[in-house]
């Protein structure tokens, strides 16, 4: 047993001093104005006081007694917003109330009953020629969406329902009760893209309701967490929250009470990403295990590099894919081995229906502070998701108690469903004694024995005896048997079980308060029950599922001498004590907490296990505004009888003639049971404002770290063990709407253990700058660039291996001759790396998908593999979707990528002119290209050249190449006009199964002529190549030359409209060495319209297919999904206005390919705006 002597430092006894003159002093005047509390920080800013805050007076300080700089929040009024995103989780508000809200609207009629009549201006007015809206609302409530309902049927296909429903109202219904609600259901929500800081949301339901201050707020909404220290949550709910304010506030107090009850849609986790040298990602959110699928909730992600928290978005520092669960993190950023990356989020959870329930009360009258929280989340035991849990697995679970890592039960099974999905088995006996069971799958597409199906999970090397088929692609990953060895060891990694989670209950009750201490200072105190019981179906390790935590912490600054001399003296003191059954909702520590204790390891991805934790601490600073502070800390943390941890923190902060002056220090020493440890951690930056010119800085930076852990037996270096010592120099601009600049040197040194002491391992050298210009208003500048180059002198210590890295992005504006000329160019250079991709195929039915599997193209065994499914050329028979599936499967790459926009139209010059200009004039040019090239590294590929496509195979990765060019004569000329385009698309991909690539390249000349206003007259030649190549199945390999020649007819008298159109082609397959196979193609398209809401269309289309079979992968590329022979398709449809709000949509397509029956068809939709 570690044990500590239990004296009090002479700083400590300063601290307790000054604590109780606070306390003396605090009896003061019962009618200050002065409020202190401590609020959780929501980047997205929040509500200060039901009171307006004068102003100058709010202050803002951290819990360790730093104040936060007004430039890192902006106060509105009652309201304030963050303008940083590096603030701590908890901050204490001190500031003075004025006794009413300065922007409280105040209004003595309602002006919108406002009626204007020869009269003038009235109230109440009615005008029976006004009609009302389609919700037939008095004007108060404020509604703007739309509803609609389609329904698609045919003899080919089942019916289809699809529905979709926007509304938002504003206003007030009556009474004094204020509505506010935002209402969508579309048929395939989809969530938002995470590349923005804010997000957009599509099906969802939010409804709002006020009346004084009273409110209820029911639907799809977020709930955080209320005052409190320990109570820490943000969560995605689907149910109601109501909160109520009643008193005044000040000395007639307060009281505010909220309560919620929902459904949780997600759960939290909080994971330690390891990163790669120069690798920005994408990095794999996996949740609390290796799910296949998972869906990160939107907005709920909180990402932190080094302990600061980021902003999303593509010009911040990180995007998310939240439906592939991927981390990407933009140039601004550069990802080191060095950097610690820890992801705080939610993931959809649909085992059990998971029930929420959450109250709270705060009431507060003069300096004092009290409040009272609860909150509870359970699974059902009856009503669950997605999971279906039989009588015997129940049983199981019950028996099992506490086992937070789920009970392994075998997912064998019978086929139950399509059997084209699933991958199946067969069972076979084994022959070896010690198996476990006395049988094993074997992989059998035989209709009748090979009936049994299973889900297998992945146990590590050596922990099961299956291993995954790479050779057998299909629908469903297939897995081998591949037994045990002569110690009955399993040779694989899978086994055919699953690990079913039993239905939890969470609760967490909370009550604290807080007494002010005259202006500054205050005493806050909180108590906190949790409750976790990991398993409902069983009573067993029950014993653990209560725990207690307690937080007491006080601060209190006295100002020395007159107030106009600035001196002051703080003093602060806290302790916590933290039960090792007790279990939080999210994290209320910091994720470096422990990292900070010596207690995790260089990069904090991994956590000690629980244990009853005792947190005290005190210190003292002494501070003069304008000028800085001296701070000085001292902290002890114990963990039951296993470690204890001594800290010493010191702070100075000075500001002087132009010089900055900042600096910490910390100096950590533990013991645990089998090592002792000391963590030093200095930092300084010392900065120079040079006003003479312009306000220029100049900066340098040093920070260290170094944690060594010796065992006490012997004497030897844990693994843990580290340091590095970081050296910055930078200069930097004074920004300016017109310019910024930042340029920055640094080295970086270090070292890892070797024996009984450390030695160098990596060293770094870093270059970056960063900034914009404006040159001339036509001309912006902007971007960032680093350079790192990473030396590795302990070769035997790292897996990492000498490299430099390039990571930048450069944006270009420009606009010339009345714009006449602009051009916008984007330029990123980087590294990351590539997931191999996996696909699974879902069957939804006809009419509902986007793919189709033909399997008769192919092997036709009645079981899909990948190369067998396509893309429905007919949205009818479309039946089948597609999702990824999690694979950890990545390739290092170095990232290459340009945007270029540009645009000639000297029209805007030499609009009016004659001569040689006037020609001129007609002649405009756009182009646009966006290349995104990733590649392995090799000695003949430059990897900042994003336009070098011609790389080998084995070295390219990823390609999406899109480039469009146009020329144009006498473009938007009402008589004639030629067009000359040239389009190209290429992609490439990795997938599990190797890499595929497409390619579709044409050239097209266009002519217009229009005789008279009712005529038109055009003529197309396009001629190009469509190819695609597949590493692992030859059969799709195809390179496909086409020309076509298209003349139009297009009559327009009247109301009436007519298109006739030609179309005479051949395309031809060039990849074989001898003749490949080709089509000719005649096709003639008529059209009519009337006064746009009747259209027809008929076309006709001969295809002669020679050298081949149409029964070919080559040959369903090269028919579109037509057949040889004769083709008809057509087409009617009726758009019709009913009445002023309703519109009617009914749409029929037919077609006969070939030989095949005829298809019909019909759709029809109502759509109501209002």
């Amino acid at each position: 047993m570690l044990r500590y002597p239990r004296v009090i430092p002479k700083s400590l006894w300063l601290v307790l001093c000054l604590l109780g003159t606070g306390m003396l002093s605090g009896q003061g005047s019962e009618l200050s104005n002065v409020r202190e509390r401590i609020i959780a920080v929501n980047p997205a800013g929040q509500l200060v006081d039901s009171l307006t805050i004068a102003p100058g007076s709010l202050e803002i300080i951290a819990l360790d007694g730093r104040r936060i700089p007004e430039s890192d929040y902006l106060l509105s009024g009652r309201f304030l917003r963050w303008m940083s995103t590096d603030l701590p989780d908890s901050l204490h508000l001190r500031y003075r109330a004025l006794p009413f809200a300065l922007d409280e609207r105040m209004r003595l009629i309602d002006s919108t009953q406002l009626r204007r009549e020869e009269a003038g201006l009235v109230i109440g007015a009615y005008d029976p020629y006004v009609r009302s809206g389609l919700l037939d609302n008095d004007t108060k409530v404020q509604t703007r969406g739309s509803f609609s309902r389609a329904i698609s049927f045919g003899n080919r296909q089942d019916l289809v329902l699809n529905s979709a429903f926007n509304l938002q109202l504003n206003g007030e219904l009556g009474n004094g009760i204020q509505v506010a609600a935002a209402i969508t259901d579309e048929n395939l929500p989809v969530q938002p893209e995470g590349t923005t800081q804010q997000l957009r949301e599509f099906d969802r339901i939010f409804i709002q309701l006020r009346k004084d201050r009273t409110q209820l707020t029911a639907g799809d909404y977020e709930l955080r967490n209320p005052e409190g220290y320990f109570m820490r949550y943000y969560k995605k709910l689907e149910g109601a929250t109501f909160t109520t304010i009643t008193g005044e506030g000040g000395d007639a107090g307060a009281w505010q009470n909220s309560a919620s009850v929902a459904v949780a849609r997600g759960q939290f986790i909080r994971q330690n990403i390891t990163p790669g040298e120069g690798n920005q990602g994408p990095y794999k959110l996996t949740g609390d295990g290796e799910q296949r699928f998972l869906i990160v909730l939107a907005g709920t992600e909180r990402i932190y590099l080094d302990g600061m928290l980021l902003q999303r978005g593509l010009d911040a520092d990180y995007v998310i894919d939240y439906n592939l669960a991927e981390l990407t993190f933009t140039t601004r950023r550069l990802i080191t081995r060095d950097v610690r990356i820890t992801a705080e989020y939610e993931y959809a959870d649909q085992r059990y229906l998971r029930t929420l329930t959450a109250g709270s009360s705060r009431y507060e009258r003069g300096r004092m502070t009290a409040y009272v929280n609860l909150y509870s989340q359970q699974d059902s035991k009856n009503a669950t998701g997605d999971l279906e849990l039989t009588p015997a697995q129940r049983e199981a679970l019950s028996l099992e108690g506490d086992t937070p890592g789920g009970v392994a039960v075998t997912s064998i099974d019978t086929l139950n469903g399509r059997e084209e999905l699933r991958a199946t088995y067969e069972l076979r006996d084994t022959t070896i004694g010690c198996a476990v069971d006395q049988f094993y799958l074997l992989n059998s597409n035989d209709p009748v024995r090979g009936r049994y199906v299973a889900t297998f999970t992945d146990r590590g090397p050596g922990g099961g005896p299956y291993r995954l088929d790479p050779e057998r692609p299909a629908n469903e990953r297939i897995y081998l048997f591949v037994g045990y060895d002569e110690n009955c060891r399993p040779l694989g990694r899978f086994a055919p079980e699953i690990d079913l989670v039993a239905p939890q209950q969470q609760q967490l009750f909370s009550a604290g308060g807080a007494y002010r201490l005259g202006e500054e200072g205050a005493i806050r105190v909180e108590g906190s029950r949790s409750k976790l019981d990991l398993n409902r179906f069983s009573r067993l390790n029950s014993g653990d599922d209560v725990g207690h935590a307690l937080r007491i912490d006080a601060d209190r600054t006295l100002r020395i001498g007159s107030d106009s001399s600035g001196w002051a003296i703080a003093g602060r003191g806290r302790y916590e004590f933290v039960e090792k059954t007790f279990n939080f909702i999210n994290p209320y520590r910091s994720p470096e907490f422990y990292r900070n204790w010596n207690l995790s390891n260089r990069l904090s991805t991994i956590r000690p296990e629980a244990a009853t934790e005792q947190l005290a601490g005190g210190g003292i600073g002494l501070l003069r505004e304008g000028i800085g502070r001296i701070d000085y800390d001292y902290e002890q943390f114990t963990r039951g009888d296993s470690y204890g941890g001594r800290r010493h923190e010191a702070l100075l902060q000075l500001a002087l003639a132009g010089w900055e002056v900042a600096g910490t220090i910390s100096q950590l020493n533990n013991e645990d049971t089998e090592s002792r440890g000391n963590f030093r951690r200095p930092s300084l930056r010392v900065s120079k404002e040079f006003t003479a010119l312009g306000g220029w800085e100049l900066s340098a930076t040093y920070g260290g770290e170094r944690s060594v852990r010796r065992s006490i037996a012997t004497d030897s270096l844990s693994a843990l063990s580290f340091e590095y010592d970081k050296y910055v120099v930078g200069i930097e601009a004074p920004a300016t709407d017109r310019f910024s600049f930042l340029l920055s040197a640094s080295q970086r040194d270090d070292k890892l253990p070797d024996a009984t002491e450390l030695r160098r391992s990596t060293s770094a050298r870093e270059v970056s700058a960063e900034g914009k210009f404006q040159a001339a208003k036509n001309l912006q500048v902007g971007g960032n660039f680093t350079y790192r180059a990473l030396e590795v002198p302990g070769q035997d210590l790292v897996e990492d291996r000498p490299s430099s890295t390039f990571l930048g992005r450069l944006d270009v504006r420009a606009e010339a001759l009345k714009r006449s000329f602009t051009s916008q160019t984007t330029y990123q250079v980087g590294s990351g790396q590539e997931p191999r991709i996996e696909f699974q195929y879902l069957y939804v039915g006809p009419g509902l998908g986007q793919y189709i599997w033909q399997d008769s193209l192919y092997n036709n065994d009645g079981r899909i593999q990948p190369n067998e499914i396509e893309l429905s050329p007919f949205p009818d028979i479309a039946d089948y979707i597609r999702v990824s599936v999690f694979n950890n499967n990545f390739i290092r790459t170095d990232n290459a990528g340009i945007n270029q926009r540009f645009n000639w139209d000297p029209d805007r010059l030499w609009r009016g002119t004659t001569g040689i200009r006037s020609f001129l004039r007609r002649i405009a040019l756009n182009t646009a290209i966006n290349i995104d090239r990733k590649t392995q590294q090799a000695d003949d590929i430059q990897p900042w050249n994003p336009f070098q496509l011609a790389v080998a195979d084995s070295n390219l990765v990823a390609l999406n190449v899109r480039r469009r060019h146009g020329l144009f004569f006498n473009r938007a000329n009402p008589r004639y006009d030629i067009q000359l385009s040239n389009d190209e698309q290429r992609n490439r991909r990795v997938l599990t199964t190797g890499y595929e690539s497409s390619r579709r390249e044409e050239w097209e000349l266009r002519f217009r002529y229009r005789p008279n206003d009712q005529l038109s007259l055009e003529t197309a030649g396009i001629t190009g190549r469509r190819e695609s190549d597949s590493e692992r199945f030859n059969e799709k390999d195809y390179k496909l030359v086409f020309h076509r020649l298209e003349p139009s007819v297009n009559w327009q008298p009247g109301e009436f409209s007519f298109n006739t159109t030609l179309t005479v082609g051949r395309e031809e397959n060039t990849l074989p060495e001898i003749d490949g196979e080709f089509t000719l193609r005649r096709e003639a398209k008529f059209e009519g319209n009337y006064r746009n809401w009747i259209n027809a269309s008929l076309n006709w289309i001969q295809i002669d297919y020679e050298n081949g079979s149409p029964s070919s992968p080559v040959g369903f590329a090269l028919l579109q999904g037509l057949q040889p022979g004769r083709n008809l398709l057509w087409n009617a449809s009726l758009t019709q206005q009913l009445g002023e709000y309703l519109q009617l949509n009914l749409i029929y397509d037919g077609r006969q390919t070939g030989e095949a029956a005829v298809v019909h068809v019909g759709r029809a939709q109502v759509t109501a705006q209002f």
